[in-house]
Protein backbone atom coordinates (compact mmCIF):
# COMPACT_ATOMS: atom_id res chain seq x y z
CA UNK A 1 0.00 0.00 0.00
CA UNK A 2 3.07 2.15 0.74
CA UNK A 3 3.77 2.04 -2.96
CA UNK A 4 0.45 3.01 -4.50
CA UNK A 5 0.72 6.87 -4.04
CA UNK A 6 4.46 6.86 -5.11
CA UNK A 7 3.39 5.25 -8.59
CA UNK A 8 0.37 8.76 -9.38
CA UNK A 9 3.63 11.00 -8.55
CA UNK A 10 6.11 8.54 -10.97
CA UNK A 11 3.15 8.99 -13.92
CA UNK A 12 3.31 13.31 -13.50
CA UNK A 13 6.91 13.69 -13.40
CA UNK A 14 6.98 11.42 -16.45
CA UNK A 15 3.60 13.73 -18.23
CA UNK A 16 6.25 16.57 -16.45
CA UNK A 17 9.09 15.37 -18.57
CA UNK A 18 7.58 15.13 -21.85
CA UNK A 19 5.76 18.16 -21.65
CA UNK A 20 9.22 20.03 -20.81
CA UNK A 21 10.59 18.11 -24.34
CA UNK A 22 7.72 19.04 -26.34
CA UNK A 23 6.72 22.33 -25.28
CA UNK A 24 9.90 24.20 -26.79
CA UNK A 25 9.76 22.48 -30.22
CA UNK A 26 6.26 22.70 -30.59
CA UNK A 27 6.58 26.28 -29.83
CA UNK A 28 9.64 27.03 -32.58
CA UNK A 29 7.53 24.93 -35.04
CA UNK A 30 4.37 26.87 -34.36
CA UNK A 31 6.73 30.47 -34.87
CA UNK A 32 8.55 28.82 -37.73
CA UNK A 33 5.05 27.83 -39.48
CA UNK A 34 3.44 31.25 -39.12
CA UNK A 35 6.49 32.98 -39.94
CA UNK A 36 6.30 31.33 -42.89
CA UNK A 37 2.47 32.00 -43.97
CA UNK A 38 3.40 35.23 -42.86
CA UNK A 39 6.32 35.71 -45.52
CA UNK A 40 4.06 34.12 -48.51
CA UNK A 41 1.22 35.90 -47.44
CA UNK A 42 2.63 39.35 -47.47
CA UNK A 43 4.78 38.30 -50.75
CA UNK A 44 2.47 36.53 -52.77
CA UNK A 45 0.49 37.63 -56.00
CA UNK A 46 -3.15 37.38 -55.47
CA UNK A 47 -4.36 35.58 -58.06
CA UNK A 48 -7.08 37.01 -60.09
CA UNK A 49 -8.76 35.43 -62.94
CA UNK A 50 -6.76 36.62 -65.71
CA UNK A 51 -3.49 35.92 -63.88
CA UNK A 52 -5.01 31.97 -63.34
CA UNK A 53 -5.59 31.82 -67.26
CA UNK A 54 -2.29 32.48 -67.72
CA UNK A 55 0.24 30.46 -64.78
CA UNK A 56 -2.39 28.37 -64.10
CA UNK A 57 -2.74 29.65 -60.24
CA UNK A 58 -5.94 28.66 -58.14
CA UNK A 59 -8.36 31.53 -57.80
CA UNK A 60 -10.53 30.29 -55.50
CA UNK A 61 -11.44 32.55 -52.22
CA UNK A 62 -9.32 30.13 -50.03
CA UNK A 63 -6.48 30.13 -52.10
CA UNK A 64 -5.70 33.75 -51.02
CA UNK A 65 -4.82 32.64 -47.47
CA UNK A 66 -3.86 29.01 -48.11
CA UNK A 67 -2.79 26.40 -50.62
CA UNK A 68 -0.75 22.94 -50.43
CA UNK A 69 2.73 24.26 -51.79
CA UNK A 70 2.54 26.76 -48.82
CA UNK A 71 1.21 24.63 -46.40
CA UNK A 72 3.50 21.81 -47.63
CA UNK A 73 7.06 24.40 -47.25
CA UNK A 74 4.99 25.50 -43.48
CA UNK A 75 4.68 21.20 -42.18
CA UNK A 76 8.57 20.56 -43.67
CA UNK A 77 9.92 24.38 -42.02
CA UNK A 78 8.58 23.88 -38.91
CA UNK A 79 9.49 20.06 -38.64
CA UNK A 80 12.71 21.28 -39.83
CA UNK A 81 12.79 23.87 -37.25
CA UNK A 82 11.10 21.72 -34.27
CA UNK A 83 13.57 19.09 -34.49
CA UNK A 84 16.74 21.27 -34.20
CA UNK A 85 14.60 22.76 -31.32
CA UNK A 86 14.22 19.38 -29.92
CA UNK A 87 17.17 18.05 -30.25
CA UNK A 88 18.57 21.08 -28.58
CA UNK A 89 16.31 20.98 -25.89
CA UNK A 90 16.60 17.46 -25.03
CA UNK A 91 20.31 17.91 -24.92
CA UNK A 92 19.75 20.56 -22.46
CA UNK A 93 16.65 18.28 -20.42
CA UNK A 94 19.64 16.10 -20.03
CA UNK A 95 21.94 17.90 -19.05
CA UNK A 96 19.77 19.39 -16.52
CA UNK A 97 18.84 15.75 -15.27
CA UNK A 98 22.29 15.26 -14.81
CA UNK A 99 23.23 18.31 -12.94
CA UNK A 100 19.98 17.39 -10.73
CA UNK A 101 21.41 13.80 -10.20
CA UNK A 102 25.00 14.55 -9.54
CA UNK A 103 23.46 17.56 -7.01
CA UNK A 104 21.23 14.97 -5.10
CA UNK A 105 24.10 12.27 -5.64
CA UNK A 106 26.32 15.61 -3.97
CA UNK A 107 23.19 16.18 -1.40
CA UNK A 108 23.24 12.03 -0.41
CA UNK A 109 26.96 12.05 0.21
CA UNK A 110 26.55 15.21 2.32
CA UNK A 111 24.35 12.97 4.37
CA UNK A 112 26.05 10.06 4.81
CA UNK A 113 29.54 12.11 6.01
CA UNK A 114 26.70 13.94 8.11
CA UNK A 115 25.32 10.75 9.72
CA UNK A 116 28.91 9.17 9.82
CA UNK A 117 30.41 12.13 11.51
CA UNK A 118 27.41 12.34 13.85
CA UNK A 119 27.91 8.49 14.42
CA UNK A 120 31.76 8.71 15.57
CA UNK A 121 30.74 11.77 17.90
CA UNK A 122 28.11 9.88 19.91
CA UNK A 123 30.38 6.59 19.86
CA UNK A 124 33.12 9.37 20.96
CA UNK A 125 30.54 10.64 23.36
CA UNK A 126 29.59 6.95 24.59
CA UNK A 127 33.85 6.42 25.00
CA UNK A 128 34.12 9.25 27.01
CA UNK A 129 31.21 8.59 29.09
CA UNK A 130 32.57 5.26 30.01
CA UNK A 131 36.20 6.47 30.02
CA UNK A 132 34.45 9.08 32.99
CA UNK A 133 33.06 6.32 34.71
CA UNK A 134 35.68 4.02 34.78
CA UNK A 135 37.69 7.03 36.20
CA UNK A 136 34.65 7.43 38.66
CA UNK A 137 34.80 4.31 39.88
CA UNK A 138 38.54 4.24 40.28
CA UNK A 139 38.49 7.02 42.34
CA UNK A 140 35.49 5.28 44.38
CA UNK A 141 37.71 1.99 44.32
CA UNK A 142 41.09 3.92 45.61
CA UNK A 143 39.26 6.18 48.33
CA UNK A 144 37.31 2.19 49.44
CA UNK A 145 40.62 1.31 49.53
CA UNK A 146 42.18 4.72 51.47
CA UNK A 147 39.10 4.18 53.57
CA UNK A 148 39.72 0.16 54.59
CA UNK A 149 43.34 0.92 54.68
CA UNK A 150 42.78 3.98 57.56
CA UNK A 151 40.35 1.45 59.11
CA UNK A 152 43.08 -1.18 59.00
CA UNK A 153 45.50 1.38 60.62
CA UNK A 154 43.13 2.27 63.21
CA UNK A 155 42.30 -0.86 64.28
CA UNK A 156 45.78 -1.78 64.34
CA UNK A 157 46.76 1.43 66.60
CA UNK A 158 43.54 0.54 68.95
CA UNK A 159 45.12 -2.97 68.94
CA UNK A 160 48.72 -1.88 69.98
CA UNK A 161 46.76 0.82 72.79
CA UNK A 162 45.22 -1.62 73.97
CA UNK A 163 48.39 -4.21 73.97
CA UNK A 164 50.14 -0.98 75.25
CA UNK A 165 47.52 -0.26 78.05
CA UNK A 166 47.25 -4.08 78.99
CA UNK A 167 51.02 -4.35 79.28
CA UNK A 168 50.86 -1.19 81.41
CA UNK A 169 48.69 -2.70 83.72
CA UNK A 170 50.22 -5.18 83.94
CA UNK A 171 53.58 -3.77 84.39
CA UNK A 172 51.32 -1.69 86.82
CA UNK A 173 50.11 -4.50 88.66
CA UNK A 174 53.53 -5.99 89.23
CA UNK A 175 55.54 -2.89 90.06
CA UNK A 176 52.19 -2.74 92.71
CA UNK A 177 52.47 -6.10 94.20
CA UNK A 178 56.78 -5.32 94.14
CA UNK A 179 56.19 -2.73 95.79
CA UNK A 180 54.10 -4.44 97.92
CA UNK A 181 56.13 -7.36 98.38
CA UNK A 182 59.18 -5.16 98.87
CA UNK A 183 57.08 -2.81 101.72
CA UNK A 184 56.38 -6.30 103.48
CA UNK A 185 59.29 -7.47 103.76
CA UNK A 186 60.84 -3.92 104.50
CA UNK A 187 58.54 -4.53 107.85
CA UNK A 188 58.94 -7.62 108.69
CA UNK A 189 62.60 -7.44 108.39
CA UNK A 190 62.95 -3.78 110.59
Amino acid sequence: MGDQPAAPEIERVAARDIWELVKLPGLIATITAVATWLIWYYTNIPCSLELAERTGCNAAAIARYINVDIYGRMLTYSAITGAAGGVWNYDMFTKMRAAIAAERNRADEAEKKLAEFRRQAEEERRQAEEERRQAEEERRQAWESFMAMLAEDRRRADESQQAFMTALSEITTQVARLVERQNGNGRSGH
